[in-house]
């Protein structure tokens, strides 16, 4: 069995740096609220030993049963995961303030301070949840060289990482058909991800998509493999959305291309899919629907108009979009234009892990074609 090290060495570092947390979290509460009586700092111990353990259990629980207990449990150890990391970010913005008193000679009310911290992190993990589940509907004018005069002006949506499961319920997903049918577009297209992978009842949350009005493509994400492929597209077989597996449908004179999501080992390099694809027109405009911002090089020799992708979440908890737009070399999120190639990388429609974004909101993606 072939080791991938680097997994291995980022792992440790995840892991390191979640124990480090929780840490962090116990010393900086014992020393501002002067924590000394034992019983008092085993109680504040052991909270943060269920609390950290939760999401993995938690986890777990999620994969295995499909009952309200496991929905709330998952959904109870994701939103402390996501207010830990707030309140390290209050944390060390707190041991700043001690740092720069002490140089100056102050004496900070270290208790005020702690009380501080909890409710800034607090204030802040809720507005991330209120971003979480209240997208904003993003308007795009894009201009797409030699486009047939029966696309000019006519609009396509774009909604991607949905992550359908514990989390994101077919109530929100009911929202969000209804936030698009009254965009009306000409086509609709998810861009991965639409199952989180979690959940192993998918009909109560398909039954919307066949009430969107509109042409709608699927490609798969990460997202899916972890559902496994197979279940993934029988569930959707069940519904009026069209698969792109590595292939293309030409909608009077504009190619939609839809690429599956690699599966662990797999390679889909598009300089070699997209030219291989019966039907495709190198000089014909062109829309590729693929799950990273990723291949922007290949995409650009293909000739590739327009590059829809999601995947990033721009980081979805701050500061975490610093890593991604590295990652993703600045194609994150956002609109870029190089040539007669441009790149839409969507902030996703859901999320994965705490039910919240302090980075950027939710949103649907309202394309008009130019």
């Amino acid at each position: 069995m072939k080791i991938n090290m680097l997994a291995l060495v980022v792992l440790f570092f995840i892991l390191s740096a979640f124990v480090a947390s929780h840490v962090a979290v116990y010393f900086s509460f014992v020393r501002f609220f002067g924590i000394t009586d034992i019983a008092i700092k085993n109680i504040l111990l052991w909270s943060l030993v269920f609390l950290g353990s939760s999401f993995f259990i938690s986890t777990f629980f999620a994969h295995q049963f499909e009952n309200s207990f496991s929905r709330f449990y998952y959904l109870f150890a994701n939103f402390w995961m996501g207010l830990l990391v707030n309140l390290v970010l209050f944390l060390i913005l707190a041991w700043i303030i001690i740092w720069v008193s002490g140089w100056v000679g102050a004496v900070p009310k270290e208790k005020l301070l702690g009380i501080l911290v909890i409710l800034a992190s607090l204030i802040y993990s809720v507005y991330g949840a209120w971003n979480a589940f209240s997208p904003k509907i993003t308007k795009m004018e894009i201009m797409i060289d030699s486009l047939p005069k029966e696309w000019v002006g006519k609009k396509i949506v774009q909604i991607s990482d949905v992550h359908l499961g514990h989390v994101y319920r077919e109530k929100h997903f009911i929202n969000a058909i209804e936030k698009i049918n009254a965009l009306e577009p000409e086509v609709v297209v998810f861009t991965g991800d639409l199952f989180d992978g979690t959940d192993g009842s998918l009909k109560a949350f398909l039954e919307p998509i066949n009430n969107i009005k509109a042409p709608a493509f699927f490609i798969t994400g990460n997202h899916e493999t972890y559902l496994g492929i197979d279940d993934a597209y029988d569930a959707i077989s069940k519904t009026k959305l069209i698969p792109l597996r590595d292939s293309l449908e030409n909608i009077n004179g504009l190619q939609f291309i839809g690429i599956d999501y690699p599966l662990k080992g797999g390679d889909r390099d598009i300089s070699k899919l997209i030219p291989a694809m019966k039907g495709y027109d190198q000089f014909a405009p062109s829309i590729l629907l693929i799950h990273e911002p990723v291949q922007i090089e290949a995409a650009k020799k293909v000739g590739i108009s327009l590059q829809l992708s999601g995947h990033t979440h721009v980081g979805q908890l701050f500061p975490f979009s610093f890593i991604t737009s590295a990652v993703f070399k600045g194609y994150d999120y956002g609109f870029k234009r190089e040539g007669s190639f441009a790149i839409y990388t969507s902030s996703g429609f859901g999320g994965w892990g705490p039910p919240m974004r302090t980075e950027k909101r939710s949103e649907i993606v309202e394309i008009t074609l130019k």
